[in-house]
């Protein structure tokens, strides 16, 4: 299976279609490839209402973020052209990490948790359902074999039927 997923990694990085975390530039707007002083209107993510980027909001949180706020990151992952720069959190994740950006709570969070369990890397979702839905769909594929009962959570069922594997179960 590690190599199946190291020939899909190398396959797409060939093709240009890997796609990869940036992080988010802070309350003024999203990363896009343009000036961050550029104003953008943002469709991408949940924060319809525009409550992630309230300087009031943000203010009478910043104590919590505080170790978070000033931390450098890396800006690109091609060493020729990168650049390091302070990012600010949002007051909550505004969408998927891959479209909005991504956050230094988060990949804390995913490196402490790697850490714990001894393991090279850890990935966060929103919940249970969610982390069944996107392993299975992603990792099954014709060949592969799952046996389950009527008692497993709907979202093992889903995350089958969404793979490529392909759906022989009953109703």
């Amino acid at each position: 299976m590690e190599e199946r997923f190291r020939s899909q990694l190398a396959r797409r990085t060939e093709e240009g279609t890997l796609r990869s975390l940036r992080y988010r530039v802070g309350v003024e707007g999203l990363d896009r490839s343009r000036e961050a002083s550029t104003p953008s209107i943002d469709f991408s993510s949940n924060d319809y209402l525009g409550l992630a980027r309230c300087p009031h909001q943000l203010q009478q949180v910043e104590m919590a973020f505080t170790s978070h706020v000033a931390q450098v990151v890396d800006d690109s992952s091609d060493s020729a052209t990168q650049t390091r720069r302070t990012v600010q959190p949002l007051l909550g994740s505004t969408g998927s990490r891959l479209l909005s950006g991504d956050s230094t709570l988060a990949a804390s969070l995913e490196s402490q948790l790697a850490e714990i369990h001894n393991r090279p890397a850890a990935l966060l979702f929103n919940s249970g359902y969610d982390a069944n839905l996107s392993i299975l769909g992603c990792s099954l594929m014709p060949g592969d074999v799952v046996v389950m009962d009527e008692l497993c959570h709907n979202s093992l069922v889903m995350g089958v039927r969404m793979s490529r594997l392909g759906w022989e179960g009953g109703s």
